[in-house]
């Protein structure tokens, strides 16, 4: 009789044992889930509702932000450049017009080169070998159709020598490189930073390339 009472006994001994472990197991997991936050003297401290304090940008990305507030700018230089260097790859293209002049005078620049003065009033830059090529004080000269740049110079016995120093002889690089980056510039869809600085580049090489359009004077 003894023996059949403990077994209860025993079985109701287990069970809150049982209960009493999953109890302290729950207890202490929820401690490890809690966020440890130091003792504070304000019982309404709740540092764990305080929002934290917005990212300092980077110098980069500062610099992104700015590339793409300005990003309509640079892609409409690109086009207007475009825009500049197809006419100038037209001014090469086209005829050529002929102009009668005579030579006034000579001058000798830094560069060693002969600035032959004309009865225009424009001046033409051109080297020793052009020099010894043409004879006599008159001759004709081939200019483009837009911007008035020699091309070809021609005397009375036919003698010809081409205007090496100018956009469209010794720098006909400028006007090439700037269709090529003015072009990318407009036709590139993706890319703040890439469109942005294809549009700087374009803008200067416009500047150059006017520079270039007046080099047969110097």
């Amino acid at each position: 009789m003894t023996h059949e009472l403990s077994a209860p006994e025993n079985n109701m001994e287990v069970y809150v044992a049982e209960e009493i472990n999953d109890r302290a197991f729950d207890e202490t997991a929820n401690r490890e889930l809690e966020p440890a936050y130091f003792y504070h003297r304000d019982p309404g401290y709740r540092p764990w509702l305080i929002a934290s304090a917005p990212k300092k940008p980077t110098p980069y990305e500062e610099i992104l932000a700015m590339m793409a507030r300005h990003l309509n700018s640079a892609v409409m230089a690109s086009r207007i450049v475009l825009v500049f260097s197809i006419i100038i790859a037209l001014d090469f293209i086209l005829p050529k017009t002929l102009h009668e002049v005579k030579i006034t005078g000579y001058d000798r620049s830094p560069s060693g080169t002969y600035q032959m003065e004309l009865s225009d009033g424009s001046v033409i830059n051109v080297s020793k070998k052009a020099m010894r090529k043409l004879k006599g004080k008159s001759l004709t000269v081939s200019r483009s159709i837009f911007f008035s740049v020699p091309y070809r110079l021609t005397d009375r016995e036919n003698n010809s020598a081409s205007v090496d120093i100018s956009i469209y002889g010794n720098f006909i690089f400028g006007p090439l490189v700037l269709l090529l980056t003015s072009l990318v510039g407009v036709l590139h869809r993706k890319g703040v930073e890439l469109r942005f600085n294809l549009g700087v580049a374009s803008t200067v090489l416009a500047l150059l390339n006017i520079a270039f359009l007046h080099v047969h004077k110097f």
